[in-house]
């Protein structure tokens, strides 16, 4: 239990203190945007890069992993969106409980986590969550929030905006751009191999301060109860969906993982609710929703985690 407390204690300590210094106001919320904005635009692309540039790419692009994380996202959100509907919620607040539900954020936290507990593997991780994560996860929630937002369906022409904005992003330029890399065997020069190095160790610590700092600004919420029902769904439900899926496929033949990757799936659909679930529900003015959902699912992952980790290693 003491192993595990080393792994998962620093990264809660990285964000109560970017929680503490917003509280104490030694750096401002708008200080904090900036760092984040680095961490998102900058750093994190370079971490990708560097990723996806240096490692074989039978290991970056493994379908084995990505399949059940797949599945595992889109059997939440379809679960998610079932039963908030039976629950009877309103149109706007049901997609954004499926965002919730679905998009951990193995950005910050889960990079953390496994830079302590699979030091080895945190890169090739990352980039495999952020491969489904960021083009078939989060596109799909868009849409689902964008056809709450004016109460009809998106359109192909929706979609297709959708998922060009996707494409736009740093992070998923440095994704395409690292595999492209990988695939022409192109060779990175020794200095901007460092360069990127450099650039790529600034994104655990301060993605986790900045974590601390969002949740120290978030706006007062109402719907306790139905953010503790997202909360649930997204810590309890998305792991025991993952382990469904990847213990039923692996059984069946159809994957192979070895014992770190498999307990990767799992672990990394059980990370708190992503950070920027708070920005994304701002069009459909729902900001003290999110802010419950993020703080109580940030603070719950703690004993979720420490948990899994315990059982899975």
């Amino acid at each position: 239990m003491i192993d595990i407390l080393y792994i998962v204690l620093p990264i809660y300590l990285a964000i109560a203190l970017g929680f503490t210094l917003v509280k104490t106001k030694a750096f401002s919320d708008s200080d904090m945007r900036i760092i984040g904005r680095f961490v998102i635009n900058v750093a994190f692309p370079a971490l990708i890069f560097q990723a996806m540039a240096t490692r074989p790419l039978s290991e970056v692009l493994n379908a084995d992993y990505m399949l059940p994380y797949a599945l595992s996202g889109l059997a939440v959100m379809a679960i998610s969106y079932v039963t908030f509907g039976a629950l009877g919620w309103e149109t706007k607040i049901r997609a954004a409980g499926v965002m919730g539900s679905s998009c951990p954020n193995n950005g910050f936290v889960g990079y953390a986590f496994f830079l302590l507990a699979m030091p080895h593997l945190a890169p090739v991780i990352l980039a495999l969550n952020l491969v489904v994560e960021n083009l078939l996860i989060v596109p799909l929630c868009m849409m689902l929030m964008r056809s709450a937002e004016t109460e009809r369906g998106g359109g192909l022409r929706r979609i297709g905006l959708i998922f060009l904005s996707v494409l736009k992003t740093p992070l998923i330029i440095a994704l395409l751009t690292g595999t492209l890399v990988n695939f022409l065997n192109i060779p990175v020069p020794g200095p901007a191999k460092q360069f990127i190095s450099i650039l790529a160790a600034a994104a655990s610590a301060l993605g986790l301060v900045v974590i601390g700092a969002a949740l120290a600004s978030l706006p007062p919420g109402t719907s306790f109860l139905r953010a503790g029902q997202v909360v649930s769904a997204k810590i309890l439900l998305s792991p025991a969906i993952a382990f469904a899926i990847t213990y039923g496929l692996t059984a069946a033949g159809v994957i192979a993982l070895s014992p770190n990757l498999y307990a990767a799936v799992i672990l990394s659909a059980a990370m708190p609710t992503f950070g920027i679930f708070v920005v994304f529900t701002q069009r459909l003015k729902l900001e003290g929703f999110a802010s419950l959902v993020l703080f109580g699912s940030t603070l719950g992952a703690f004993v979720t985690l420490s948990a899994l980790l315990t059982w899975l290693t």
